[in-house]
């Protein structure tokens, strides 16, 4: 009885099991149908045809690949050729399909290719091709092949080459722009493409820029790869974006970039079925390759660089030139004397981000404050259509008196390119409420047989004094330290220089808050030891490229701040005569010049 109880047990367990499998298989199934069903509605209801062969120019009595290719779905009709005439057809179709999920959304493609055999010699047109699909007609691109007579052969073939390729039109490069003339510090975007025949094996390459002396350089997201019909033929594409920060004005040429790479080209051997010949076990190992070598430049750029205008410059410009926006936050709000309160300056948009100055605070709202260097973080949001980010300014602030009512307003100015004026951006005053701090304890002191009397004291720490064990030898200070000259002198000196001190330190309080010029002087040395200290870590941390940047970053900003001038402005080519004009030593400059020189070649010839 009891053996059968626990096989009824089991048998019940058993079934608990498959119904929860079964239910669990049936959620997937549903969830995968959904999934795929949302996936293929997002390519279902426009479509791309496009046409492409693999030569332009074909042999008489050869064969040219033409290609058909449907972009967006896979449930069309196979696209009918047209008559041609001076062609006919070799075999085909080949069908091929690709698929790609990028952020949820599908990409499709099919492919029907054909073999055309040259009839006639000339210049001939294929196409375009129509399709028909859920109601619509579309059309591909026509696309050009030339006949050409038949090459005779010589008899005579190269066992390792073979034959020599024409490939000027199978591989090149090419150099862009998104614009030709700009602003000085407005954002370039360059482009390098790499075009290679689809299905061309290369490998081993190797890209060397063109020299950006006059630029400052910020590279623009991943490599981009994707395919592009020229002139009739389907090529891939290798883009790799870059932008541009001019820092002269004039008209700048930016040399050729060039390009290597080697094309995997098979050899051809004519067997004689020998087990022990060499080819069969060279193309067994797969070693019946060889290495074409190919080297190509591109087109040289001029480009037409603006300098700012000085109609309409707004006096706190520091040579932001972009599009911005400004977010201004406060915390807290509710404070006591004394206490500090962070204001948050938030500065985003599409430009150089790191160039960008710190927004300066209205005088007439920063009475009654003290404040200290602002904290700056810079995040890059975006690489893909030009530099986007922004850039935080953390700065505390303390109120000295519960008067205050309001945070400074602040502002920002920068260069708009697109409306080619300067644009000034003004936060509101952040109400705040200050209270008077706590007052400080009186302790009181009083002796036996004296009359008791108040002296206010500050407590520094709370806690329990050491109970001290060790007495030292006494002596009657009272009675000769006032006839001590020299204090006679503290005495008579000590208020003066009190006064002066006062003056002194409220007079450079007042210029830190109304003269930019003034602070960004006084607060150079301290900022370059802050950035020195930074520069070392890198260096620690084994990034020789971001420690000479960020050196040279420490020596223009040091210079821009002691000579009142925008950072992006302190260039290799100026710095001689921007410290010159100033006094400084030729021999300085000079060192000065080396080690920027330096720093250039470190930080690129390391990458």
């Amino acid at each position: 009885m009891q053996r059968k109880k626990n096989t009824e047990q089991h048998n019940l367990a058993l079934k608990r099991i498959g119904k929860k499998m079964i239910k669990k298989f049936y959620t997937i199934i549903i969830l995968t149908f959904l999934f795929v069903n949302n996936l293929t509605a997002v390519h279902a209801d426009e479509i791309e045809l496009t046409a492409s062969v693999d030569k332009t120019t074909v042999e008489l009595g050869s064969y040219v690949r033409f290609t058909i290719g449907v972009h967006g779905a896979f449930d069309t009709d196979q696209p009918q050729l047209p008559p041609l005439e001076s062609f006919s057809l070799g075999y085909g179709p080949t069908v091929s399909t690709q698929t790609k999920i990028v952020n949820n959304v599908v990409y499709v493609y099919r492919g029907f290719s054909y073999g055309l055999i040259a009839k006639k010699k000339g210049k001939f047109t294929i196409g375009p091709i129509t399709l028909e699909y859920k109601g619509k007609t579309y059309k591909s691109n026509p696309v050009n092949v030339e006949v050409v007579e038949r090459t005779p052969f010589d008899g005579k073939i190269d066992k390792r080459k073979g034959k020599d390729i024409d490939i000027s039109k199978k591989i090149f490069v090419e150099l862009s722009t998104d614009k030709k003339e700009a602003y000085i510090y407005e954002q370039i975007i360059r482009s390098f493409k790499l075009y290679f025949q689809k299905g061309l094996p290369i490998d081993d390459l190797e890209y060397v820029p063109a020299s950006t002396k006059s630029f400052l350089v910020e590279k623009l997201g991943d490599e981009r790869r994707y395919e592009e019909v020229r002139d009739g033929i389907l090529y891939s594409v290798i883009e790799l974006r870059t932008a541009l920060f001019p820092v002269v004005s004039g008209n700048i040429e930016i040399p050729p970039a060039k390009f290597k790479c080697n094309i995997l080209i098979r050899q051809q051997y004519r067997r004689n079925w020998d087990p022990f010949d060499n080819s069969l076990f060279d193309e067994f190992l797969g070693r019946n390759e060889y290495r074409y070598p190919v080297e190509r430049s591109t087109n040289s750029l001029k480009l037409k660089i603006t300098p700012l205008p000085v109609s309409g410059k707004p006096e706190g410009f520091a040579g932001a030139v972009g599009k911005f926006t400004m977010d201004v936050y406060a915390k807290p709000t509710e404070v006591k004397v004394g206490d500090p309160i962070t204001l948050s300056i938030n500065i985003s948009g599409k430009g150089n981000i790191q160039t960008i100055g710190e927004p300066t605070l209205a005088p007439e709202g920063s009475e009654g404050f003290e404040f200290y260097p602002a904290e700056v973080n810079t995040t890059i949001t975006d690489k893909e259509e030009g530099i986007k980010g922004e850039k935080l300014f953390s700065k505390v602030i303390e109120p000295q008196h519960e008067n205050i009512k309001a945070t400074p307003a602040i502002s920002f100015s920068f260069f708009d390119p697109v409306l080619e004026k300067y644009q000034t951006i003004t936060s509101k005053p952040i109400p705040i409420m200050v209270e008077q701090s706590d007052m400080e304890i009186p302790i009181y002191l009083s002796l036996e047989g004296v009359e008791k009397t108040k002296a206010q004291a500050r407590i520094l720490t709370k806690d329990i004094l050491p109970i001290m064990s060790d007495l030292y030898s006494f002596k009657n200070q009272g009675v000769v330290i006032y006839k001590r000259p020299l204090f006679m002198a503290l005495i008579f000196f000590a208020p003066i220089l009190f006064i002066f001190s006062c003056v002194y330190l409220q007079r450079h309080r007042e210029l830190l808050q109304t003269d930019v010029s003034y602070a960004r002087k006084r607060r150079a040395p301290s900022q370059m030891k802050k950035q020195l200290s930074n520069t070392r870590q890198l260096i620690q941390h084994g990034n020789p490229p971001e420690f000479y940047a960020a050196l040279a970053k420490t020596l223009t900003d040091y210079i821009a701040n002691k000579t009142d001038l925008p950072p992006a402005s302190i260039t290799l080519e100026n710095v001689s005569d921007t410290l010159g004009n100033r006094g400084v030593s030729s021999g300085t400059v000079e060192k000065l010049k080396q080690c920027l020189e330096s720093c250039d070649h470190g930080r690129f010839s390391a990458r």
